[in-house]
């Protein structure tokens, strides 16, 4: 025992008296990280990395081995793409890399951290580095690039990696009109919406429909007019302008309620929400005033207005939509605006409802107003005029019709032709300036168009004092004959109805340049049209001329009017 702790006590002296010194043998290693700075670990040991350098090796080679030798990112429907790019070197000494760049540079879809990294990058032998590549474009079509890598590889000095893709585009899924609102529907009674779905991506990356269900399967209030049929692939409408998935549903209330559900379209890259609501409990509820309106006496080149109003006083949106009667309205009798807003529950709206006097007599005319009020779905409200001779110059009326389909209802016809009437010294009046009042002695003009598609449009010219010529121009602003309506309202986020709004003169939060752009993409058929303008002095007509408009962007002058020793004439 006493041998034994003698023992003892000399290896703890040994111990101690070598704390602090080099250590009598190397400590194991794994790798190079378990290692001091400037040391790696080789047959775990560490030793100094310069005797791998290729100098202090005898017939040092290094060699660069990529992994992949090429990169494919292969088809892609998403925008970005990470994949992995290791440098191996296979060598017998230190591989050292002097540079790493992208052919296109800044111009690549590829992205790769090599490229950034701090450089010169040693390698030693048997050993790897990792770094990632990322496609980042959104520019579809099929890609390619490469990766430079400058090193001191005896063979190949300057290695390339291939790097490829072919990038579809990134499909997007848009139901329109996004929520459903179905207003009121009294109870027992039956409403159905139309949608439209469609694939609003890039390039020509289609999205599948797999199912179409409501979050309540059980719903008796809402259904769907004919069952979804799928999986339906869509391919993006600026690929394909007939890719559209029209979609009818039904509103049929059972109980005296607000009812709310949710219709669920589920893809291969997600499910979309559209909230579907209705009201069978609280109608809307239209009253007007006045029930009649006179405008009274006006002089010749005068307009007089007067109120109507309109006010909601039950609980659901009231729908209503204003037309002049008859089968040839007298154009001097005008609404503003001529398109009205939905008006909420207990809100109210005015109308301006106008006489401009052209001609010298009585007027008459039947304001039509049709609502969604079930007790009132149909009002109309007489209006009178007289126009009288006044001691002012003559009054000049131009209108203008062109050919565009049907005008009593909206159809797929988008054709649309604007009428300006240019001031002697190129003032102008149209739908852009509508009541200029720089013309001085040279009149007060005003413009003005009727829904559904702003056609006639009139032009009224009054209190010109000096004589002129002023020209009548017209410019073909929309050639589209045929359009599938549904799919531009898809585009657009919104419902058919509320494009039909926007077209006929309404306002819809969308940049009218983009749905003229949004036209011309998804348009049929475009055609030319023929214009007729008539030109009236004091109600009786002195001109009728048509023209032809054969192209989307022409515009031609289609009349002068020339006023001389205070008398117009046309030619």
């Amino acid at each position: 025992m006493r041998t034994f702790l003698h023992l003892l006590g000399a290896v703890a002296a040994l111990l101690a008296v070598s704390c602090g010194r080099p250590k009598l043998i190397d400590t194991a290693c794994r790798e190079d990280s378990a290692c001091p700075p400037g040391e790696i670990c080789e047959n775990f040991r560490c030793i100094p990395a310069i005797t791998r350098a290729c100098t202090n090796v005898v017939s040092g080679n290094p060699i660069l081995q990529p992994d992949p030798y090429a990169i494919s990112f292969g088809e892609l429907d998403v925008s970005t793409q990470e994949q992995k790019l290791t440098i191996h070197n296979i060598g017998n000494c230190t591989l050292t890399l002097f540079e790493a760049s992208l052919g296109k540079g800044i111009d690549s879809p590829f992205v790769c951290s090599l490229t950034t990294a701090t450089f010169p990058m040693e390698i030693f032998p048997g050993r790897s580095r990792e770094f990632t590549v990322s496609f980042v474009t959104d520019k579809p079509g099929r890609l390619a690039d490469e990766i430079k890598i400058l090193s001191d590889d005896k063979q190949f000095s300057e290695l390339r990696v291939p790097l490829s893709v072919n990038f579809l585009g990134i499909p997007k899924l848009q139901v329109a009109p996004n929520p459903v609102d179905f207003g009121y529907v009294a109870m027992g009674r039956q409403s159905s919406r139309n949608i439209q779905i469609t694939n609003q991506g890039t390039g020509v990356a289609p999205i599948t429909v797999d199912t179409i269900a409501f979050s309540d399967p059980a719903t008796m209030d809402f259904a769907f007019v004919t069952p979804f049929a799928g999986p339906v692939s869509l391919k993006p409408v600026l690929a394909d302008n007939q890719a559209l998935l029209p979609l009818e549903l039904r509103y049929t209330p059972r109980t005296t309620a607000k009812h709310a559900i949710e219709l669920l379209v589920v893809t291969n890259h997600g499910t979309i929400k559209v909230p579907l609501t209705g009201n069978s409990e609280t109608p809307p509820q239209l009253t007007y005033n006045p029930a009649s309106i006179n405008l009274g006496n006006v002089p010749l080149g005068a307009t007089n207005l007067s109120t109507l109003t309109l006010t909601n006083m039950g609980g659901a949106p009231l729908q209503a939509q204003l037309k002049w009667g008859g089968t040839n309205p007298n154009t001097d009798l005008f609404t503003s605006p001529t398109v009205i807003p939905a008006i909420a529950a207990g809100a109210f709206i005015d109308i301006q409802v106008g006489f401009t006097a052209t001609a010298v007599g009585p007027v008459t005319g039947l304001l039509n107003l049709t609502t969604n009020d079930p007790s009132k779905p149909s009002v109309t409200i007489p209006v009178t005029a007289n126009g009288v001779a006044g001691a002012g110059p003559q009054v000049v009326k131009l209108e203008m019709v062109y050919e565009n389909g049907t005008d009593s209802v909206f159809d797929n016809d988008v054709r649309n032709v604007d009428m300006t009437l240019e001031h002697p010294f190129g003032y102008i009046c149209n739908k852009q300036t509508p009541s200029p009042m720089n013309w001085g002695t040279y009149g007060k003009p005003s413009w003005l168009a009727f829904a559904p598609k702003e056609e006639p449009e009139r032009i009224v010219l009054a209190d010109a004092t000096t004589d002129g010529t002023y020209r009548v121009m017209l410019q073909y602003v929309e050639s589209c004959a045929s359009i599938p309506t549904g799919l531009l309202a898809g585009l657009l986020g919104i419902s058919t109805e509320v494009l039909i709004g926007y077209l006929s003169g309404g306002t819809i939060p969308v940049n009218g340049e983009d749905v003229g752009k949004l036209v011309a993409q998804v348009c049929l058929s475009n055609k030319n049209s023929n214009a007729t303008v008539r030109a009236y002095v004091n109600g009786m007509m002195i001109k009728e001329k048509t023209v032809n408009l054969a192209k989307r962007g022409d515009s031609i002058y289609a009349m002068d009017l020339e006023r001389l020793n205070g008398v117009f004439t046309a030619k």
